[in-house]
């Protein structure tokens, strides 16, 4: 539901200026406990009208309002928010702000959060949480978003980082990596390899394959193979034999510490 803010009503009366830019406000509520409480879509709106009113005419707010869904959800999988970070991110659409009056309406999940205050600055737009006092519209605002967002890039490169740390320990001790490989899968790689040593083309052990019925990686014997898929699954036993090789070298002696 898109409603326009009171007070940008009352400025457009008065025959103020005309306004800077807009300003999108949300308002979010997951039960209807809080549509009884102070966290009522009413309530949420009518502080975001204090913040538009205390702008003296910056900006023309338009009221969006998303019912029954949880700040859990990512902002990109909400259904209302979604389509407001489409328009925020289009540099045609007028609308430059997004406000709500609690940081929890945007999200219940800090990096959710972070995230979103890392895409506003590169798109160039900016996020105004009332309850934080944090407003990107202005110097010092501008200055707690840009640290939020460095807060987001900085946890995902460290999640990348303990990802790769842990994948890496995980190969060194032989242990395959990659999606699990079931029995006919590897006696479809078997029968792959077997007919390439006899020097038959990728294309050909695809047609093989089909005509003996093995089933493809996802168990569809009704698929067709193709070359791509024979060297996926020829790529299944090189995988294997690297498992292999590094389980061995981990339990050699020769890889054991020396005991002093």
């Amino acid at each position: 539901m898109i409603t326009k803010s009171v007070a940008s009503e009352r400025l457009s009366a008065a025959g103020s200026q005309p306004f800077e830019a807009v300003a999108l406000g949300y308002a979010r509520v997951s039960t209807a406990e809080q549509s009884r409480s102070g966290l009522g879509i009413a309530a949420q709106q009518s502080t975001i009208d204090g913040w538009a009113a205390s702008r003296l005419g910056q900006f023309a707010v338009e009221h969006h309002e998303e019912n029954g869904a949880s700040g859990m959800v990512a902002p990109e999988k909400r259904r209302v928010l979604s389509k407001l970070l489409n328009r925020l991110a289009d540099p045609a659409d007028p609308a430059k702000v997004l406000v709500v009056s609690r940081l929890d309406r945007l999200g219940r999940n800090v990096i959710d959060v972070l995230d979103l205050m890392d895409r506003a600055e590169r798109e160039e737009w900016s996020v105004v949480m009332l309850d934080l006092g944090v407003d990107a519209t202005t110097p010092a605002g501008r200055m707690v978003a840009t640290v939020m967002a460095a807060m987001a890039r900085m946890e995902r490169d460290m999640t990348s980082e303990r990802t790769r740390l842990a994948l890496a320990e995980r190969a060194a001790v032989g242990v395959r990596l990659g999606r699990p490989v079931s029995d006919e899968t590897r006696a479809a790689a078997r029968r792959a390899k077997a007919l390439a040593a006899d020097g038959l083309t990728l294309r050909a052990i695809a047609d093989a394959l089909t005509a003996e019925r093995f089933p493809r990686a996802t168990g569809d014997r009704q698929r067709p193979w193709n070359p791509m898929a024979v060297k996926r699954a020829l790529h299944t036993l090189h995988l294997d034999r690297e498992a292999e090789a590094k389980a061995a070298d981990a339990t050699s002696p020769a890889s054991a510490p020396s005991a002093r």
